[in-house]
């Protein structure tokens, strides 16, 4: 997650984009130091960066002028608003802490106006872009070394100035407003979601709720497209005639019906529009659809959106159900150039924290490890008659392990045999390890059991060491 904010290392600013990321949980994220608030807003235009952090207004001076300017000319969504205390602190260059002149950014002098002239009178005020860049031009040479600055504290002791005097703001109480933003794309086309259940039908009221798009809805059972559209979710039910000018037609249906359900739409589309499947198994899909996508000269890439609850259904459904999830795009004969970065920009305009590009094969291979598996697992553990008295006896393990027994059998009896190549040996080799743990507790071969428990432990850890942005709680 790349978060572009107003200053640079030391600022408000890069201490509210922290505070911003723990809240929302976002992993590992990147902070992008953008000097001022244009500078915010440029990145977030280009896709440079995925959430911006300015400031909005101070208890003390008011409004921030070049914050409110900057956002005009930006669709966005304010995602979250904190008010944090702010402390000024008074650094110079020398020791010996003389000085005619304080620079720092218009806020920060406006904040301590009536201090400065009380302990420092007759020096005079500069403005400089930021608290933190007025640190680094003293300790860099680009302001002369009769300055002192005003910033936070970290910033003037990390380009190692000397510090004079500290919470120099006139009201103790000193607080500033700092936004979390994300931009809303302005994209002015038709997007057809075709299955309303969970996915679908948070897909559509992401699209509707995060871009311009159009968004139609088909569903199986008409009533469920008839409450989305009572909903505010979709803006109109599609018809077949729809399928003429849709630029993006996305089915979430199970694997056979999306199958049947492409070779009927994709005769109907214009050549051009898209296609990006959001089903759980790639490589049939992906060898089937895209031949024939190509045929009609219909873009075609699949993809699988690595989000879910428990239980599924229409009315689980929520816009936000994405935010940071991982997208994954799987490129077929029928996905053109410059296909993928566009479709990156609009997944994660919905609020995908990650996009992952690759072949089908390693698409069912790796869920048939991290998502079939587990739910083969889940099914077969809560199955146990013991399972139904675990009220009182059970922690967090039992819930982690039952959570996923709740599928839906039609869908996930078709997702394990379209990728029963993959899913096999997983649970083949499942039963040998199970079998081993087995064998070593019947036979009450302690050091055996130690060992096979150790390579588990110690298999875990160098998992967690190659993926240091997703480590165990």
């Amino acid at each position: 997650m790349r978060i572009a904010y107003q200053g640079i290392p030391g600022s408000n600013s890069e201490a509210a984009s922290a505070i911003f990321a723990s809240n929302q949980g976002f992993i590992s994220p990147e902070y992008i130091p953008a000097i001022h608030s244009m500078g915010v807003v440029e990145l977030l235009s280009c896709g440079a960066a995925d959430y911006g952090v300015m400031a909005t207004q101070n208890l003390v001076a008011g409004p921030v002028g070049e914050t409110k300017a900057a956002l005009d000319s930006l669709s966005y969504r304010t995602v979250d608003a904190q008010w944090l205390p702010v402390h000024h602190c008074l650094f110079t260059k020398n020791p010996d802490g003389s000085f005619d002149t304080i620079a720092s950014h218009i806020q920060a002098l406006s904040q301590c106006r009536g201090n400065l002239s009380k302990r420092f009178p007759g020096v005079t005020l500069r403005e400089v872009e930021d608290t933190a860049i007025a640190a680094r031009y003293l300790a860099d040479g680009r302001l002369p070394e009769n300055t002192a600055v005003l910033c936070r504290k970290n910033a003037g002791e990390t380009f190692g100035l000397h510090l004079v005097a500290e919470n120099l703001e006139d009201d103790p109480r000193n607080m500033t407003e700092f936004i979390l933003i994300k931009p809303i794309q302005r994209i002015s086309k038709t997007v057809i979601v075709a299955g309303l259940g969970l996915l679908g039908g948070s897909m559509a009221k992401a699209v509707r709720k995060y871009t311009d798009c159009r968004v139609l809805g088909w569903n199986r059972t008409r009533s469920v497209a008839e409450q989305a559209l009572q909903d505010g979710a979709i803006d109109a039910i599609a018809q077949d005639t729809d399928f003429a000018d849709c630029d993006l037609l996305m089915p979430v249906l199970y694997p056979q019906a999306t199958l049947d359900f492409l070779k009927e739409k994709i005769p109907l589309m214009k050549p051009g529009s898209c296609v990006v499947d959001l089903v759980g198994v790639k490589t049939r899909l992906v060898e089937e659809v895209g031949a024939l996508a190509l045929a009609h000269g219909v873009r075609y890439t699949g993809g699988h959106p690595m989000a879910g609850l428990a239980k599924a259904g229409y009315e689980r459904s929520f816009p936000e159900l994405y935010q940071g999830a991982s997208m994954i795009l799987v490129p077929s004969v029928a996905t053109h150039p410059g296909d993928i970065d566009e479709l990156r920009r609009f997944f994660r305009g919905l609020g995908f924290g990650r996009i992952k590009v690759c072949s089908a094969e390693t698409h069912d291979r790796m869920i048939a490890h991290t998502s079939q598996l587990a739910h083969i697992v889940s099914n077969s553990y809560v199955k146990s008659p013991v399972s139904a008295n675990y009220s009182g006896f059970a922690g967090g393990s039992y819930k982690d392990m039952t959570r996923i027994a709740c599928l839906n059998e039609q869908v996930w009896k078709e997702l394990f045999i379209w990728n029963k190549e993959a899913l096999l040996p997983e649970i083949d080799d499942l039963i040998a390890n199970m079998t081993l743990l087995r064998d070593a507790i019947a036979a009450e071969d302690a050091d055996t059991l130690e060992e096979i428990l150790r390579r588990g432990r110690e298999a875990k850890e160098r998992i967690d060491a190659v993926n240091p942005d997703q480590p165990s709680d």
